[in-house]
């Protein structure tokens, strides 16, 4: 069975006539007289990111670093176990690093306290609470490794400064069902689609729709297909029309001179003959 460590913290709970719960990380077991307090409100300004877990599995974890925010918890942050046979393996499986003063304590997360902020057990400690999606935040009264986690359910932890003689675990600054709403590990979020358009590409001066026509090939005049294929061309039809006129003109001048000066000599070869006097 772990032994209790040697720290402030110890001492004050053995002052206060509680036990620290082993096996956990470290919650703080009242005697049975002891009741759960629920968090106050959070603030509004709190940032909050990461990820639920579904409504129907798992346990979202939410780690609040309070003022050892830093490195990768530079705010309170929230993942998805989807195993969580308890609150300590939750941790973990919510994809965060914890490292245990000795078996059973939970002595940093993520690095916090980082070893110039704070010494764990001496300084503070890191707070377990738990809370239905849509409900308040209760302090666990056993230790997180004896405490199975509520399909659906929120864990959290919370890094709480010893002041004074009070044991009072501070509660997370963002209520349950802020992390609940969290988007859904797993499910990519929802990008925008651009549906097909028919405008002209690169929009005009004054930023205004209207002013760029619409081409429709399907639908257009053929007139108007043929215009613009012709201005493309750059030629009018108009033009190719009389060069080709003026073409076949020439053509069937050139057919008739030539039968005419064929006939001509045809003419002169037959006066030219004997039999033809």
């Amino acid at each position: 069975m772990p032994v209790a460590p040697t720290s402030r913290l110890a001492a004050l709970a053995g002052s206060a006539g509680l036990v620290l719960a082993l096996g956990a990380g470290p919650a703080l077991a009242a005697t049975p007289s002891t009741t759960s307090s629920a968090a106050p409100s959070a603030s509004a300004d709190v940032e909050l990111a990461g990820e639920a877990c579904p409504e129907d599995e798992g346990a979202t974890v939410l780690v609040d670093p309070q003022g050892l925010a830093g490195g990768d918890l530079a705010a309170p942050t929230a993942g998805c176990a989807l195993e969580a046979p308890d609150g300590l393996t939750a941790l973990t499986e919510a994809g965060f690093t914890a490292t245990e003063s000795q078996p059973g304590f939970v002595c940093t997360i993520e690095g916090l306290p980082a070893p110039d902020q704070a010494d764990c057990l001496d300084d503070g400690y890191w707070a377990y609470w738990y809370a239905p999606r849509d409900g308040e935040w209760t302090s666990s009264q056993v230790g997180a490794a004896d405490r199975v986690p509520e399909v659906g359910g929120v864990e959290a932890w919370s890094w709480t400064e010893l002041s004074g003689d009070s044991l009072e675990g501070a509660p997370p600054r963002v209520e349950p069902a802020a992390v609940a709403a969290l988007p859904v590990a797993g499910e990519a979020a929802p990008t925008a689609t651009s549906s097909p358009s028919s405008t002209l590409t690169g929009a005009p001066e004054n930023g205004t729709a209207g002013d760029s026509p619409a081409v429709d090939p399907e639908g257009a005049d053929a007139s108007e297909v043929g215009a613009d294929t012709e201005e493309a061309a750059g030629v009018p039809w108009t033009t190719l029309v009389v060069v080709g006129v003026v073409a076949v003109l020439v053509v069937l001048a050139l057919v008739l001179g030539a039968l005419r000066a064929r006939r001509r000599r045809d003419e002169e070869m037959d006066e030219r003959r004997p039999d033809a006097r």
